[in-house]
């Protein structure tokens, strides 16, 4: 079951795909909008439940922050940071 909704997700997950969708069937987006929730709230639960889930996402994330398409996104936690540390 969980493999049936990562496939359907990662078949969903494009821009252009997300687009279209939103342009012409906005009942099959809404459905694809609930599957993110959906798939947000497992990962949600998967990091508070498994040490293990936790270690890959960390890794994920500390091989992401490496690359130069992260600098938008460090950016915006320093500034966040900031702005709830004034």
């Amino acid at each position: 079951m969980f493999e049936k909704f990562i496939t359907e997700l990662s078949a969903k997950l494009t821009i252009d795909n997300l687009n279209q969708l939103k342009e012409s069937d906005p009942k099959k987006y809404d459905e694809t909008l609930k599957l993110f929730i959906v798939a947000a709230e497992v990962g949600t639960k998967m990091l508070k439940e498994s040490p293990k889930f936790r270690k890959v996402f960390a890794e994920i994330h500390a091989e992401f922050l490496k690359y130069p398409e992260s600098k938008e996104v460090i950016e915006t936690a320093l500034n966040a940071n900031k702005k709830i540390n004034s």
